[in-house]
């Protein structure tokens, strides 16, 4: 009675089906490429995780057709996570414990995972731009291309990217060409919290369910597919059949053929075979345990069913019954499972083979004929004759059509892309001319306007002494120009070493001296309000892809309101908001700047190193605005605080930081281009100006890059309309961007913005070449990282003096110094840049 209780077959005794194999989507050669490309202290790093799985060639390799054997060898179970197969009549458990025990995968339950571990948080850069750059998937074949290619990769990369490849290119593939998922590459950020998940679980979980969905009518098949790691149940089974392993040999690599120290080892199949049908052969229902394997402490699960039979198997190997054949009885005919006929293979020609289904009489697929008369009907050669000619040659023009139909589609969704890239193209261009004419016109009629009548009428300009704060004019003295020397030498950099900047002064008009006191020229003629930016409502925030067109609508809005704001405030005050004021209360102008104001006449020209030539109204403007669309401004700021920081001889507050001009990202921008086409890009030959600049830049300060210099600052324009700061840190191989308008774009869509240095500028370091660190730096994309905890600007006039600031505080403090960088102390040290600037051309302003 005991024997009726046992569990019966899927397939009857001696009528199972006569499979061809399991397809499964592994490969056993990627063991042997990640062995390949780790070096032995790396591969020690990674074997707490995966243990013997890294020792996969010193066991049997995989075999389609015995695990195609064993699933139709199975026992009718209802446990969810286990399986039970029969071999010469004995039965052999396969669940999670034995999974983990052939492998050495950490089984025990999977734990809770935080959000944050499997999904970037918001403000956090997701680590795959950090792993994969710009590609939008990545397949377990890339993984192991880029493998094969390690010697350019940094250790903690190749590191990582070999365990993606065994989890999601080994243990837990389900497809071949399955993507690396998001949620594992951020995961694997924190590379020991990626080591100590339990993959062991989650690859027999998934394989598990994969076998326990198959049906009767799949396993009958031919063929059958299963996902994971199915190459455990043949592992198990030669632990638990020990005399299989005397009939294994060692070989070549069946998947490369090539002779190698990771020889594969093959069993005999048709020695398996005959063990089968014995009767005393050496079974072992359950392997037994090692003692020293971690990760099995708890193997259990929590939606487990019971099954009575499988209990009674259990209690009668624990009392040392012997099995036989006759014990587990039931199961079905193969022969009598419908499943669809095998492909008949037609040699078309030496190149290839094409496979056709046979057609069988329709009175062949009766449920009475027997299995071997279907065979014999399938299998017999038919005769040659002028039927089959018209099937071959539809098969052909069909797979014609299909290829063709499949190129136009590709054709047409290329044209399609193109189209719709040029078409953004031209809106962006129309966009910024458009905003250009009507800045342009309000500025004629609004701002120049408003301007002339507070200087002349005494209105009252914000930061501008009041008529009777004005000193009394003495036409002696004020008419004429601080003395200047014309520049007569060769301002470029590669031509000498510290260009001393010169202030050009054009001859003052004589019909002044004629009269008793001088007309008040207007000392701000060009646009202050421009890039003014209304802050968005708690309901109406800025929408991304639209800050230009924003800009310039609020800069509208902000021009037509100027009036109202004055007329509400008395004495002027409620200009503040009009002219971008930084802070919220009036701070009085200093008197080295009211000092500037009097002493600067619009008509003077100032010029800076590497030809930058700004006007008196430039200057003046600075602590107010620095325009996005006058870059040569910003470049001159950057030029003094450039000098400035190169002066510093002080060890205390030397942060190996170097600036760089805006115009140092653009040169690189307009080579982006030819860059993503150019396939070999360590031979991409970069523009020799930008070279020649960095190397009179070297040889003008005796610096270099890595030796000297860590941190490489600059600031960026951002949509024409504002500024942010960008910090480009060469040891940590990382970009971090300092953003002022944190409101203004989310990092998803500011990243694309600058992935032009990320991708560019390793390859640019290497080309520099100057010493040893240059020429070997790592030519994987910078990480990008935008922060957000920096000051936050009002308003986007004063974005630009925000990130310069920011540039400055780090290159003199690190990033604590830019945290201490706040809106309401920006207009003292703006005054004070211009009076440094005014002083870099002609000295001493008490002189002037």
């Amino acid at each position: 009675m005991a024997d009726i209780d046992l569990p019966s077959r899927l397939f009857a005794d001696r009528e199972e089906p006569a499979g061809d194999r399991v397809n499964m989507y592994f490969k056993l050669n990627t063991i042997k490429a990640v062995l390949k490309a780790l070096t032995p202290k790396e591969i020690e790093t990674i074997r707490p995780c995966f243990g013997t799985l890294l020792d996969l060639y010193s066991k049997p390799v995989f075999s389609g057709k015995l695990a195609h054997f064993l699933l139709t060898r199975q026992l009718s179970v209802i446990k969810r996570h286990e399986i039970w197969i029969v071999f010469a009549g004995k039965p052999i458990r396969f669940s999670l414990r034995e999974f983990g025990l052939v492998t050495g995968l950490n089984c025990n339950p999977l734990p809770p995972l935080d959000k944050s571990l499997i999904k970037s948080p918001p403000g956090v850069t997701p680590y795959w731009f950090t792993l994969f750059g710009g590609e939008e998937w990545v397949t377990g074949e890339m993984l192991l291309t880029k493998l094969r290619r390690s010697k350019a990769l940094d250790s903690d990369i190749r590191i990582k990217y070999a365990c993606l490849l065994l989890v999601d290119g080994f243990l837990s593939r389900r497809s071949y060409h399955m993507k690396i998922p998001k949620s594992h590459v951020e995961m694997i950020r924190d590379l020991d919290v990626f080591l100590a998940y339990p993959w062991g679980r989650y690859s027999f979980d998934l394989t598990m369910r994969c076998i326990k969905s198959r049906s009767v009518s799949q396993l009958a098949q031919a063929t059958v597919a299963i996902q994971g790691f199915i190459h455990a149940l043949v592992l198990v089974f030669v632990e638990a059949v020990p005399a299989v392993l005397s009939t294994v040999a060692a070989g070549t690599d069946p998947e490369s053929g090539d002779d190698d120290p990771f020889p594969v080892i093959y069993l005999n199949l048709d020695t398996v075979w005959d063990l089968d049908g014995e009767e005393e052969v050496d079974v072992r229902a359950i392997i037994p345990s090692d003692p020293l394997q971690s990760g099995l402490e708890d193997c259990s699960w929590p939606d487990e069913v019971g099954d009575p039979c499988v209990d009674l198997i259990l209690q009668q190997w624990e009392d040392g019954a012997n099995f036989r054949r006759g014990m587990f009885g039931g199961g079905i005919r193969a022969s009598d499972v419908q499943v669809d006929p095998p492909p008949r293979v037609i040699s078309k020609s030496s190149k290839g083979k094409r496979k056709l289904r046979s057609k069988v009489a329709e009175s062949s697929q009766s449920r009475g004929e027997s299995s071997r008369s279907k065979k014999s009907k399938i299998r017999c050669p038919r005769p040659s004759t002028s039927t089959a000619e018209p099937s071959i040659l539809e098969a052909v023009a069909a797979q014609i059509k299909a290829g063709l139909k499949e190129g136009q589609t590709d054709v047409f969704a290329h044209v399609c892309v193109e189209l719709k890239s040029m078409e953004l193209r031209l809106e962006r261009s129309m966009k910024a001319n458009i905003s250009s004419a009507v800045s342009a016109a309000i500025s004629d009629h609004l701002v120049v306007g408003k301007v002339l009548r507070e200087v002349i009428g005494g209105s009252g300009q914000p930061y501008e002494p009041t008529t009777k704060d004005i000193p009394p004019v003495n036409p002696q003295t004020d008419l004429q120009p601080p003395q200047a020397v014309i520049p007569t030498q060769n301002t470029d950099l590669q031509n000498q070493q510290h260009p001393q900047p010169q202030a050009v002064i054009p001859t003052p008009n004589t019909d002044h001296q004629n009269q008793p006191f001088p007309q008040p020229q207007p000392q701000f003629p060009c646009n202050l309000n421009e890039g003014v930016l209304e802050q968005p409502d708690a309901e109406e925030s800025v929408q991304e892809g639209e800050a230009s067109s924003t800009g310039s609508e609020s800069r509208s809005r902000s021009q037509q309101s100027e009036h109202a704001n004055q007329e509400s405030l008395p004495n002027g005050d409620g200009a503040d908001s009009a002219d971008g004021v930084v802070s919220a209360e009036a701070s009085p102008m200093s008197d080295k700047f009211k000092q500037l104001m009097a002493t600067v006449k619009p008509q003077m020209n100032f010029v800076f190193g590497e030809g930058v030539v700004l006007q008196g109204c430039d200057l003046l403007k600075i602590p107010t605005l620095i325009s996005p669309e006058h870059p040569e401004v910003m470049d001159a700021c950057v030029s003094v605080l450039r000098e400035s920081l190169f002066h510093n001889n002080d060890p205390d507050t030397d942060s190996r930081a170097d600036l760089l001009p805006c115009k140092f990202h653009g040169s690189l921008a307009v080579l982006y281009g030819k860059f993503k086409k150019c396939r070999r890009k360590e031979s991409f030959e970069f523009d020799s100006a930008i070279i020649g600049d960095i190397a009179a830049r070297f040889k003008a300060t005796g610096t270099e890059w890595l030796t000297d210099i860590d941190s490489l600052l600059s600031p960026f324009n951002i949509d024409k309309n504002r500024w942010i700061a960008v910090h480009i840190d060469l040891s940590s191989h990382s970009l971090t961007v300092f953003d002022p308008t944190a409101a203004a774009r989310r990092g998803s869509r500011l990243k694309p913005e600058l992935e032009f240095i990320c991708e560019m500028f390793p390859y640019l370091v290497r080309t520099v070449g100057q010493n040893e660190a240059q020429k070997n730096y790592p030519l994987h994309p910078l990480s990008f990282t935008r922060n957000t905890r920096v000051s936050q600007a009002s308003t986007l006039a004063t974005s630009g003096m925000l990130s310069l600031f920011f540039l400055e505080a780090y290159a003199t403090g690190g990033f604590e110094k830019v945290l201490l960088v706040k809106e309401s102390g920006l207009r003292q040290r703006a005054e004070l840049l211009a009076v440094e600037m005014f002083e870099h051309c002609l000295g001493d302003l008490d002189a002037a």
